[in-house]
């Protein structure tokens, strides 16, 4: 039986946002966002580029301040951005080893490699991130997914840009599980994951 369904009811949320609002450059990009995401559940944001979605996520974060309202964050994150940071001179191992230890979770050269095969780069594990393609460096940042001791709440911008049909499939069944098992995600995307589970959406564009 998943982990999820066995959760009580009166499980504490993983994320609570209460009248929040953010703005940039003195423009209002949104505001009065109330959010309580629990265990086992995803959140996908939508809105038109400009609508603040990548903001929001990085005030759940905790990167930045919002500009009114409050975050609780009840659990530990994992985020991965847009752009999420990729170090050309490392290989495609040493950059998911390194980005796991930054996180304070540092894997194994055997968990990395087991990372990498959901995402189609076991074979590419010696090549420099320089040599890579656009999709290949988001499957990169995307195989922390795969490593062991993820944290429960994923923040997830744009998961799906640059990525192949098959990897998106592989991505959703990714989040289908995280959450059978008590995890909850965030995400942004422009088009919707092919997800077996009901999904909770937040159009920014729309508050």
């Amino acid at each position: 039986m998943p982990l999820a369904s066995m959760l009580p009811s009166a499980a504490p949320p993983s994320l609570i946002l209460q009248r929040v609002g953010q703005s940039r450059g003195g423009r209002q990009l949104f505001e009065g966002v109330d959010v309580a995401l629990h265990p086992g559940q995803l959140l996908w944001v939508q809105g038109a580029n400009g609508s603040g979605k990548t903001s929001l996520l990085r005030v759940i974060c905790g990167l930045t301040t919002p500009r009114v309202g409050r975050v609780h964050v009840g659990q530990a994150l994992l985020y991965i951005g847009h752009r999420p940071g990729l170090k050309d001179v490392l290989s495609v191992i040493e950059q998911l080893r390194s980005s796991a230890a930054l996180a304070g979770r540092p894997c194994t050269e055997g968990d990395a490699l087991a990372a990498l095969a959901p995402v189609g780069l076991d074979d590419a594990a010696g090549l420099r991130l320089a040599q890579l393609s656009e999709g290949q460096r988001r499957r990169v940042a995307l195989a922390q997914l795969w490593l062991p001791r993820v944290p429960p709440l994923w923040v997830l911008d744009e998961p799906l840009a640059a990525l192949d049909m098959a990897m998106a499939d592989r991505l959703a069944q990714r989040l289908d599980r995280h959450a059978d098992e008590g995890g909850s995600a965030v995400f942004t995307s422009h088009q919707a994951l092919p997800l077996r589970r009901a999904v909770r959406t937040l159009s920014l564009g729309t508050l």
